[in-house]
């Protein structure tokens, strides 16, 4: 039986490969620090439980796909990695956030059409 660090590293780098994501995507994605993903990557450490969630967020998977010995479930909800990180960083940000989020992402858009 692998241990917790063993379980998580393999399949942290199985959603990085299914994924098309590096460690240097990661460290730039998710503002982590270069030694930290690589601990885990070769389970020698793992992350704290908001991180873990922060990472399935990423993957769009469930927290427990990332710390327990069993098949994945991928949430079929047809989004790719970024957006369900936005998706993510804007669950965590307050109202009067999600409105200015909002109005720069109709901002992009407006500026992508013209």
């Amino acid at each position: 039986m692998s241990s917790e660090k063993e379980i998580f590293a393999q399949k942290l780098n199985y959603y990085m490969n299914r994924n098309g994501k590096t460690q240097t995507d990661l460290i730039n994605d998710l503002n982590i620090n270069k030694s930290t993903i690589s601990t885990w990557c070769n389970g020698t450490k793992m992350p704290r439980m908001g991180t873990i969630q922060t990472l399935a967020d990423y993957f769009g998977i469930m927290k427990s796909d990332l710390i327990e010995e069993k098949p994945a479930t991928i949430k079929d909800d047809g989004l790719d990695v970024d957006a369900r990180l936005l998706l993510a960083i804007y669950d965590r940000l307050e109202y009067g956030q999600r409105r200015e989020l909002l109005k720069y992402a109709k901002f992009q858009e407006s500026e992508q059409n013209q």
